[in-house]
C-alpha cells in the first residue's frame, strides 16, 4: 500500500515541475513582449533573452526539483546526420504544399473586401493585416530585408531555443509520466506529443493573445514525431526555422 502511494505521489510530482517551468517561462517571456513596448532596451534585446529563458530554464528547473537534465539526452547534437536529413526532406515535401495551399485558402477567404459584415469583423481578430492583401494577381516573389541574418536569427535565437524547451525538455518530461505505446512512421507518439503540441500554442498565444498564434499547434505535432523519429533535435530546429522564413517570405510576397 505504501508503495502504490509512493507511487502514485511520484508520478503526480513528475507533472509539477515541467508544468511549473512552462508557465514560469510563458510569464517572463509575456512579461518581457509587453515591457517591450514601452521600454525601448528591451526591446532590443527581447528575443535573446528569451531564448535565454528557453536555454537555461529546463536546467534551472532539474536543479530545483533534483531532477536529471542532460542536454545531449535532450536531443541536443547533430547525429545522426544521414536520417536527420531524410527526416528533414520528407517533412518539407510533405508539409510546404500543405502550409503553400492553406496560406492561400485562409488569407484569400478572409481578406476579400467584399466578405459580409460578419467575416469582416472575424477578419479584424484573425487577419489584422488583410489591408495589405494582393492575392494570387499581385504576388511578387520578395525576400525579407537582411534575410540572412533572419535566417541565422530564426534558427539560433528562435527554432533551436524552443526546440530544446519544448520538445527537448518539455515532451521528454512527459514521456516519463505518460510513456508513448503507439508507432507512426517508425516513432513512438502519445500523449506527450499532443500534450506538448497543445503547450506549444498556448504559450505562442499567452505571450501578446493573438489568436491565429495557437495554428502553431499544428506544426508542433510535426517536430515533436522528428524529435521522435530521430531521437535528434536538429531537423526539428532547422524544419521549425525553415516554416517561419517560409511564412515571412509568403507575407512580403503576398502583402503590399
Amino acid at each position: 500500500m505504501i508503495r502504490e502511494a509512493d507511487t502514485g505521489a511520484s508520478r503526480r510530482a513528475g507533472l509539477v515541475e515541467p508544468i511549473v517551468t512552462f508557465l514560469v517561462a510563458t510569464g517572463l517571456a509575456a512579461g518581457l513582449f509587453w515591457l517591450a513596448r514601452g521600454v525601448s532596451f528591451v526591446g532590443e534585446i527581447l528575443h535573446g533573452a528569451i531564448a535565454l529563458i528557453f536555454l537555461l530554464g529546463p536546467s534551472y528547473a532539474a536543479r530545483i526539483s533534483g531532477r536529471p537534465f542532460d542536454y545531449r539526452t535532450a536531443g541536443l547534437g547533430m547525429a545522426p546526420v544521414k536520417l536527420n536529413l531524410r527526416v528533414l526532406a520528407l517533412a518539407l515535401v510533405c508539409t510546404w504544399p500543405l502550409f503553400l495551399g492553406g496560406f492561400l485558402l485562409y488569407y484569400g477567404l478572409l481578406c476579400p473586401g467584399s466578405a459580409p459584415t460578419w467575416a469582416q469583423r472575424l477578419t479584424d481578430v484573425l487577419s489584422p493585416i488583410c489591408p495589405g492583401w494582393l492575392g494570387l494577381r499581385g504576388f511578387s516573389l520578395q525576400l525579407p530585408s537582411g534575410f540572412v541574418l533572419m535566417a541565422l536569427s530564426q534558427l539560433l535565437v528562435v527554432a533551436l531555443p524552443e526546440e530544446l524547451f519544448f520538445r527537448g525538455y518539455l515532451m521528454s518530461r512527459l514521456e516519463e509520466r505518460w510513456p508513448s505505446r503507439q508507432s507512426l512512421w517508425g516513432a513512438s507518439v502519445g500523449w506527450p506529443l499532443l500534450v506538448s503540441s497543445l503547450l506549444f500554442g498556448l504559450g505562442h498565444f499567452l505571450v501578446d493573445f493573438q489568436p491565429a498564434r495557437l495554428a502553431v499547434m499544428v506544426p508542433a505535432l510535426v517536430f515533436g514525431w522528428m524529435r521522435r523519429r530521430t531521437g535528434s533535435l536538429a531537423p526539428a530546429a532547422v524544419f521549425h526555422a525553415l516554416c517561419n522564413l517560409f511564412s515571412e517570405v509568403l507575407h512580403q510576397s503576398f502583402f503590399g
